[in-house]
């Protein structure tokens, strides 16, 4: 995250932070975390290892090495120094020789109690698994940074997220959890510097722990979810369409709108539209699925429910999606989708509706998708989806971005990213005022990607803080044929959106 950091951040003072662990040896994905937060200016630290100890690497069951063999590369949970981190010595509890400190960071078999009271702002800890939640089938995976509070009597919710669980695999599963987990304690520390104690005193109470692991009937559920699949990809293709309607609000199962089914071997999503002279055009991410990459297309259609042959309108060596269109000040203007190319890019039609150029680099650096930007009052606003690291999940956090001007340096909100849930964080459309309201159309990515829309209300929208609600979710009915929708746009009377589907492979 240093090219967002670099983009501009309020100066902050270093928290003493002492991490108290059992052993030196810890899993990877944790000292990064303290590697992280050192880097980042929002720590100074040092490790106290209980006695001295620097255990042995757990032995991983049959199942666990098959598993990370089978689908994920990345190890988080490999052993790690934590001297890499930060210098180490060796601590038993009851020491008092850490000193005074504003963090007590406790990791492995610590007891918390022999900590109590020797930290400002309480004895922080990781609660995040990913393992039970695949074991139990179970959509949603938290991952929390929890603190308890001196004379508090309460255990608090310091950081959060929710993610998609990936039910065939726990390596899989974990991977994408703790790369994000791992940005979680310089975030904390940083909210923590500029709101003390007072800060963590208004986050919400922590939800009791819930206990769990991979069994041997776990792994035979797994086997059979992967089996399942297996045979769904044999038989079905997988496939996003488009549909629009005129006069009609987007409803779950789509009744009333008319369907346009792309030919068998590509997806067709991501539907922008534009009306002009009385003229209706749709700009949406044309996929085949040989090229590897999409490109960005567009068909005219009528009131009578009759469309055009698309047209390829831009292309580029990197994947292209997500046409996102504004006008401004005469000028008609696309925001793709290049997360790819790690920027954010503006191009200007320069002849209508087939020849775009680019015009200007927005964001340098940052692999944002989804890039929707709001023109308000007094600045713009781009709501924008980052992965943490080079992880190759998006759609859990949401980060806002801002500037005075559309061609102005855009500089990041500062309580990004803000917000981390899988359930409604990645933007599915522009935003639209309705009753004076502003609204904001996520995705809803549980417990697939793209599964529904969610309507949020934006209720405070500033350069320090950002509050939604939301207000609807539009969810396919069982029996419609449809598994998902994940855009929805609109351009006078004309709604457009994009529609998941599964067809037999030999139809």
């Amino acid at each position: 995250m240093a090219a967002l950091a670099a983009l501009g951040a309020p100066t902050l003072r270093k928290l003493r932070v002492g991490v108290f662990a059992d052993a030196r040896l810890q899993p990877r994905w944790l000292v990064e975390a303290f590697a992280a937060a050192a880097r980042d200016g929002v720590a100074e630290l040092a490790c106290y290892v209980k006695d001295g100890v620097a255990a042995p690497p757990r032995r991983r069951s049959l199942y666990e090495r098959v598993d990370r063999w089978a689908f994920s590369a990345a190890d988080p949970d490999a052993p790690a120094d934590l001297a890499d981190a930060a210098p180490c010595r060796a601590w038993h509890e009851g020491d008092e020789q850490a000193g005074k400190l504003d963090v007590a960071f406790v990791v492995g078999d610590v007891d918390e109690g022999s900590l109590e009271g020797r930290a400002r702002l309480g004895v922080w800890r990781y609660a995040v698994d990913g393992r039970r939640e695949v074991a139990a089938g179970e959509m949603l995976t938290p991952a929390r940074l929890e603190v308890s509070l001196p004379a508090d009597g309460t255990r608090r919710v310091a950081c959060e997220s929710w993610s998609r669980t990936y039910p065939l695999s726990v390596a899989r599963n974990r991977a994408a959890l703790l790369a994000k987990a791992s940005m979680f304690v310089s975030r904390a520390l940083r909210e923590a510097s500029l709101g003390g104690r007072a800060w963590l005193e208004a986050c919400p109470a922590a939800p009791q722990p819930e206990e769990g692991g991979v069994g041997a009937l776990d792994v035979a559920r797994i086997g059979a979810r992967i089996a399942a699949r297996a045979l769904a990809k044999a038989l079905y293709v997988d496939q996003w369409s488009l549909a629009f309607a005129f006069g009609r609000e987007p409803n779950a199962a789509l009744e009333g709108f008319t369907r346009i089914a792309p030919p068998p071997d590509r997806d067709w999503a991501d539907p922008f539209a534009l009306e002009r002279n009385g003229r209706w055009y749709v700009f949406f991410e044309e996929l085949p699925y040989a090229a590897g990459k999409a490109h960005i297309s567009m068909i005219e259609l009528d009131a009578a429910g009759r469309w055009s042959a698309p047209v390829r309108v831009l292309e580029r060596d990197y994947h292209l999606s997500y046409p996102f269109l504004l006008e401004h000040e005469g000028e008609l203007y696309m925001i793709p989708e290049t997360g790819q190319n790690r920027t954010v890019e503006l191009y200007r039609c320069v002849d209508f509706p087939r020849r775009w150029r680019l015009e200007r680099v927005l964001i340098d650096g940052v692999r944002c998708v989804d890039a929707t930007l709001y023109r308000g009052t007094r600045r713009w606003w781009m709501f924008a989806n980052v992965a943490p690291g080079e992880s190759r999940v998006f759609d859990d956090e949401l980060h806002v971005f801002h500037a005075p001007g559309l061609f102005a340096p855009w500089r990041p909100h500062a309580a990004n990213p803000v917000k981390s849930d899988v359930r409604c964080a990645r933007s599915a459309g522009a935003l639209y005022t309705r009753d004076g309201a502003l609204y904001r159309p996520a995705q809803i990515c549980a417990p697939r990607y793209g599964a529904g829309l969610c309507l949020n209300r934006i209720v405070r929208l500033t350069a320090e803080e950002f509050v939604e609600r939301p207000v609807e979710r539009l969810l396919p009915p069982a029996g419609s044929g449809l598994l998902g929708l994940h855009t929805v746009n609109r351009a006078g009377a004309l709604v457009v959106v994009d529609a998941f589907s599964r067809r037999r492979r030999l139809a």
